[in-house]
C-alpha cells in the first residue's frame, strides 16, 4: 500500500511536508449523465446499507419499491432542482466521507488536531447553479439561491452534529455552551441574513470545550469534538465552492454592451490592436461604470459577478471565487472578465480567480503562449500576486476527445500540462490543473488513480482538481464508504508522484516524439471519419443523439444549435459519446489508435511501442483505458449495416479500425484478450453487457423502424420513440460509466 511504501522508504517527513500544501478538489457538475432520479438513488443507498447488514427482509422490500418507482421525469429539472439533487450527496455522503479521510490522514501523521494539514486538503466544488455555459436557464438569482441552499444544508448538518455532541458531552460547565452553539446555529438557519455565525468563533468555542474536557473529564469523547472541528475546517459555512462558468463569446458580447453603457465607442475600441485592448481592459478605467445592461443574457454576467461578491460576504471567500471561461482564447478573454468585474463594482477586496478553459486540440496547442502572455502583463501579474501567485487552468477532456480523437486529445492535454508547468515554475507561479473529465475513457475517465499516478514530477501536482458527473457520482461516490475510498485514491495518486521519483512516470525525448507521431496519425484518421459524408447522418439515424433532450435528466439544452440542422460543432460531448456507447461502437475511446500503431509497424518500429507500454505508466494507462472502451463494443448489434447502401461504408470503417486497434493493443501489451490482466473489471463488463443486451436490441429495432418509416401511424411512431428513450435509462444505468 501507499503508506507501507512511505514507511519502507522512510518518507514520513516528506509526506508531512507535502500534506501541508497538497489538496484534492472534486467538483460536482450539472452535466446530464445521471439517469437515476433522486428517489431511486435514495432507495439504492438504503439498499446498499441493507446488503451490508444482511437484512434480507429490507432487501426484498427495497427491491420491490425500486421496481415500482418511476425513473422518467415528466418535465426536465430546473437548474435549482439539479442543485438540490446534488446537495443530497453533500449532506448524506461527502459530509461524512471527507472528514473521515481527513481524520485518517491526521492519525497517520500522529497529529490528532490535524495542525499540519491544509484546510483545503479535501474540498468539494459545485457547478449546478453556477455553470451557465450553454444553459440559458441559469441566472444570478439561481446562483444566489443555490449558495443559500448549500449554506442551509450545511447548517442543518451542523445542528445534527451539535445534538449528537450534547448526548455525549453532558459534563458540568460545558454542556450549556453546546446549548448556546445550537441556539446560534438555529438562529442562523431561521435568519439567513444574520451574522451571528463565523467559522473562527465556532472553532474557538469548540477548542475551549475540548480543552476543558481534556483537563476535567479525562478527554472523554474529545474525538467527537475534533471530528466536528474537522468538518468546520473543510466545509466552513459554504459546504461546496460554487464556480461561475460562461463562454468567451458571450463574455465578449457582454463587454461590448458594457463599454457602450460606459460611454465608450465600441467600434473605435475594437479597432485597436489586441495588446492595447488588453491594456485598457486591465487598467483602472470604467470602474463601477455599469448599472444594468439591456439584454438579460449579457446583464447576467455583471449580475453574476456582483452575486459572487455577495456570496463571499455571506458564506466566506471559499464559497464562490472562480470564474471559468469556456472556449478561452487567452489574455483577451481573461482581461474582459477582469474589466467586467470592475465595471460591476467589484474591488480588490473581492477574491476573483479567472480560470481559462482550453478544450480543442488547437486551443491546447496554443495554451502555453496564451498563459505566457497572461503572466507577462504587469497588471495581471499584480492580480496573481494578490491571489498568492496561483493560476488555475482548466483542461477539457470531453470536447478534446470529440475534437481530436482519443490518443491525440490525451497526449495534447498531457503535453499542455508539462509545458504550462515548466513555464509557471520559471515565472514563480504555482499552476493548478483542473481536469474536466467524464465517466468513460472517451471523456477522460477510466482508471482515475492510475491516470494521476502516471503524472511525473515535471507536471505540477500541488493539487488534483477534477469534475465528477452524474453517473460517476452515484457509482463511485454514492455512499460514504465508496466516496472515502475514491477520495483516498485521488489523494494518494497525486502524493505518490509528488514524493517518489518513479522512472516509469518520466518520458524521454524519443518517447515523447513517438507518442507525438502516433497522436498525429491517429488524429488524421479520426479526421477522415469526421469528414465522412454520412458521419452525422449515421449518428442521427442509428444513434440516440436527437433523443437525449427527451430524457428530461438535465436543464441544459442538449445541443448548441438553436435552429437548423445539427452540425458536428453543435454537438455536445455527452450525447456524442453516449450515442456511440449505445451503438456499442465506442469510437471516441479507440478510433485512430490502431491506424497509428499499424503505421509504426510499417516503419519497422513496433518494438518501440511495446517498450513504451512496458516502461511508461502514462502510455500504459492510455492503452488499458482504451481496452476498456473496446471491451464494451459489440459490432454484432449493427452487423446488418455492413452492406447497407448508405451506411455500409462508415460502418465498415469503424469496424475495421476496431479490429486493427484490438490486434495492435493486444500485441504491444502482450495479452491474448482485452483486459485479461484486470479480470474483475472484465467480468463486471461482461455481466453488465449480458443485462443490457435485450434493451440494446429493442432500442436498435425501434430506431430501425423509425428510420425506415414503416410505422403505421403517429401513435406507433410515438411508441417507438418512447421505446428508444426509455431503453436509454436501463442501458446507461447498467453500463455504469457509459457517458
Amino acid at each position: 500500500s501507499f503508506m507501507q511504501r512511505i514507511r519502507r522508504n522512510r518518507k514520513e517527513e516528506d509526506l508531512k511536508a507535502a500534506l501541508g500544501e497538497y489538496a484534492v478538489r472534486v467538483v460536482l457538475t450539472a452535466h446530464p449523465t445521471q439517469f437515476y432520479p433522486g428517489n431511486a438513488l435514495a432507495i439504492i443507498t438504503d439498499l446498499a446499507k441493507a446488503m451490508e447488514e444482511n437484512d434480507l427482509v429490507s432487501i426484498r422490500r427495497l427491491l420491490h419499491q425500486l421496481g415500482l418507482t418511476p425513473f422518467f421525469n415528466s418535465e426536465p429539472p430546473t437548474p435549482y432542482d439539479e442543485a438540490v439533487r446534488q446537495t443530497w450527496y453533500l449532506e448524506n455522503v461527502f459530509y461524512h466521507a471527507a472528514p473521515e479521510l481527513y481524520a485518517k490522514v491526521a492519525q497517520t501523521l500522529d497529529d490528532p488536531s490535524a495542525d499540519a494539514l491544509s484546510e483545503s486538503l479535501i474540498s468539494i466544488g459545485f457547478w449546478p447553479g453556477g455553470d451557465r455555459d450553454g444553459n440559458p436557464f441559469v441566472d444570478s438569482q439561481t446562483t444566489w439561491n443555490v449558495a443559500e441552499r448549500l449554506r442551509l444544508t450545511l447548517l442543518r448538518c451542523y445542528r445534527r452534529e451539535i445534538r449528537d455532541l450534547r448526548r455525549r458531552i453532558t459534563f458540568k460547565h460545558v454542556s450549556s455552551r453546546l446549548d448556546q452553539l445550537q441556539d446560534r446555529i438555529e438562529y442562523a438557519m431561521l435568519h439567513p441574513d444574520s451574522t451571528v455565525l463565523s467559522v473562527v468563533d465556532l472553532n474557538n468555542e469548540l477548542d475551549d470545550i475540548a480543552h476543558w474536557v481534556a483537563k476535567h473529564s479525562n478527554g472523554l469523547f474529545i474525538e467527537k469534538i475534533r471530528g466536528f472541528q474537522f468538518k468546520l475546517r473543510l466545509f466552513g459555512l459554504h459546504f461546496a465552492s460554487l464556480d461561475i462558468r460562461q463562454d468567451s463569446r458571450v463574455i465578449q458580447k457582454a463587454l461590448d454592451e458594457a463599454l457602450a453603457a460606459a460611454g465608450v465607442d465600441v467600434g473605435v475600441f475594437r479597432a485597436l490592436p489586441a495588446a492595447e485592448q488588453v491594456n485598457d481592459l486591465l487598467s483602472d478605467k470604467w470602474k463601477g461604470s455599469v448599472d444594468r445592461l439591456e439584454e438579460e443574457r449579457y446583464h447576467d454576467i455583471i449580475a453574476s459577478l456582483r452575486t459572487m461578491a455577495k456570496i463571499q460576504q455571506h458564506n466566506g471567500v471559499r464559497a464562490c471565487h472562480r470564474y471559468i471561461i469556456s472556449n478561452c482564447r487567452g489574455i483577451i478573454d481573461v482581461a474582459a472578465v477582469a474589466a467586467l468585474a470592475r465595471m460591476a463594482g467589484l474591488d480588490s477586496g473581492t477574491a476573483l480567480d479567472i480560470v481559462p478553459l482550453f478544450e480543442t486540440i488547437a486551443d491546447l496547442a496554443r495554451s502555453e503562449d496564451e498563459v505566457r502572455d497572461m503572466y507577462a502583463h504587469s497588471a495581471y501579474r499584480a492580480h496573481l500576486s494578490r491571489r498568492n501567485d496561483r493560476q488555475t487552468v482548466m483542461l477539457g477532456f470531453s470536447d478534446g476527445t470529440k475534437d481530436g480523437g482519443y490518443l491525440q486529445a490525451n497526449w495534447s492535454i498531457y503535453e499542455a500540462k508539462r509545458r504550462l508547468s515548466k513555464l509557471s515554475r520559471e515565472e514563480g507561479i504555482t499552476v493548478v490543473f483542473f481536469d474536466g473529465r467524464g465517466g468513460p475513457p472517451a471523456r477522460g475517465g477510466g482508471n482515475t488513480h492510475r491516470f494521476y499516478a502516471a503524472h511525473g514530477q515535471d507536471i505540477e501536482n500541488t493539487e488534483i482538481q477534477t469534475t465528477i458527473q452524474g453517473q460517476t457520482i452515484s457509482s463511485n461516490f454514492g455512499i460514504p464508504r465508496s466516496a472515502a475510498f475514491n477520495l483516498e485514491l485521488l489523494l494518494t495518486a497525486g502524493l505518490q508522484s509528488r514524493i517518489f521519483d518513479d522512472s516509469q512516470t518520466h518520458l524521454g525525448m524519443e518517447q515523447e516524439a513517438l507518442i507525438q507521431s502516433l497522436g498525429q496519425r491517429s488524429f488524421a484518421h479520426y479526421a477522415q471519419l469526421k469528414e465522412h459524408p454520412e458521419f452525422m447522418n449515421y449518428l442521427m439515424q442509428w444513434g440516440t443523439l436527437k433523443y437525449y433532450g427527451e430524457t428530461n435528466i438535465g436543464s441544459r439544452p442538449t445541443s448548441r444549435a438553436k435552429d437548423g440542422p445539427l452540425t458536428f460543432d453543435d454537438l455536445r460531448a455527452i450525447p456524442f459519446v453516449g450515442s456511440w456507447t449505445q451503438l456499442k461502437q465506442n469510437v471516441p475511446g479507440f478510433f485512430g489508435l490502431g491506424t497509428a500503431l499499424e503505421w509504426l509497424d510499417g516503419e519497422g518500429r513496433i518494438e518501440e511501442a511495446r517498450a513504451l507500454y512496458r516502461d511508461n505508466s502514462f502510455f500504459r494507462a492510455l492503452i488499458e483505458n482504451s481496452m476498456q472502451s473496446m471491451l464494451k463494443s459489440d459490432f454484432r448489434l449493427t452487423a446488418h449495416l455492413e452492406h447497407d447502401p448508405k451506411f455500409g461504408g462508415i460502418w465498415c470503417m469503424v469496424r475495421d479500425e476496431y479490429e486493427l486497434t484490438k490486434r495492435w493493443v493486444l500485441d504491444i501489451a502482450g495479452q491474448q484478450s482485452l483486459m485479461e490482466r484486470n479480470p474483475h473489471i472484465k467480468e463486471s463488463i461482461r455481466l453488465r453487457d449480458d443485462i443490457i443486451r435485450p434493451l440494446l436490441v429493442i432500442q436498435h429495432f425501434a430506431l430501425g423502424q423509425l428510420a425506415s418509416g414503416d410505422e403505421a401511424s403517429k401513435w406507433e411512431a410515438d411508441v417507438l420513440k418512447r421505446l428508444v428513450v426509455r431503453s436509454m435509462f436501463g442501458i446507461i444505468n447498467a453500463s455504469r460509466n457509459a457517458v
